[in-house]
């Protein structure tokens, strides 16, 4: 098997471990507790596996040993459907204002539905920066997810791979010049000729990733939310079946 095989090989490897990465979460409630402050029933819980800014809509339900159900009403704190992920969620319900009396014991259900992260417009010159620093960011943010910035992955690991054989070339070169027998002349010159070949083709194929990744940055579309001002991009248009580059501005 050839150098170039190997390396591309692991270039391979290096992106099918990152794939786990993007794998979906899945947010879970853990440590429940609660206890009466007066006339109030104070319940604290955590979520785990939660995304930073990530928004959750929390409801409470209480059961009693008895089978009662009783839905709170009279709640306040970190419930509702404006809740963010993390540790340390509290919940206050009053039970004087619910007219509530209880004398068993009872147990609390916590249930969150996941609304998703509030949706943030990127804007087309940021995201090309993003894509210029990291191949492939841009396009994410564009496109509201997706794990496009793998592309960073085979730029960068072609990228190190040219200059990791850039440098074998030049240390057999030096070896070729101090040798003195032709037939370990032969192979060294043979080494370096490989070797700089296959530097030249992962820096060309990391250039070529990262050209392409602006040039996908750029005709993109904008799926985030809409905000005032110029953006362009491109897009399908089926009338004339090709695809359009356009300008628009929004008021």
């Amino acid at each position: 098997m050839t150098d170039i095989y190997r390396v591309l090989i692991l270039i391979w490897i290096m992106i099918l471990l990152a794939f786990p990465l993007v794998a979906q979460h899945k947010p879970e409630i853990q440590n429940i507790q609660f206890y009466p402050r007066n006339d109030t029933i104070v319940i604290t819980f955590d979520f785990l596996n939660s995304k930073k800014k990530e928004l959750f809509d929390v409801s409470i339900q209480i059961n009693t040993t008895s089978g009662k159900l009783i839905r709170p009403r009279s709640i306040s704190g970190d419930v509702g459907d404006e809740v963010t992920g993390g540790k340390g969620k509290t919940v206050y319900w009053d039970l004087n204002r619910d007219q509530v009396f209880i004398n068993e014991k009872i147990s609390v259900d916590i249930e969150a539905i996941p609304l998703g992260i509030p949706e943030r417009f990127v804007s087309r010159g940021r995201a090309l920066w993003m894509s210029a620093l990291v191949p492939g960011l841009g396009i994410s943010k564009l496109n509201k997810g997706g794990p496009y910035w793998i592309m960073a992955i085979a730029t960068y690991g072609a990228a190190v791979g040219s200059a990791v054989f850039y440098y074998l070339a030049d240390d057999n070169y030096h070896k070729y010049l101090e040798s003195l027998e032709i037939d370990e002349r032969n192979a060294l010159h043979s080494k370096v000729e490989s070797q700089n070949n296959i530097s030249d083709v992962l820096m060309y194929t990391a250039g070529v990733v990262w050209l392409g990744n602006m040039i996908w940055t750029l005709a993109h579309p904008n799926k985030t939310k809409n905000a005032k001002g110029l953006d362009f991009g491109g897009s399908y248009e089926p009338i004339i079946g090709r695809p359009v580059f356009a300008v628009r501005y929004r008021f």
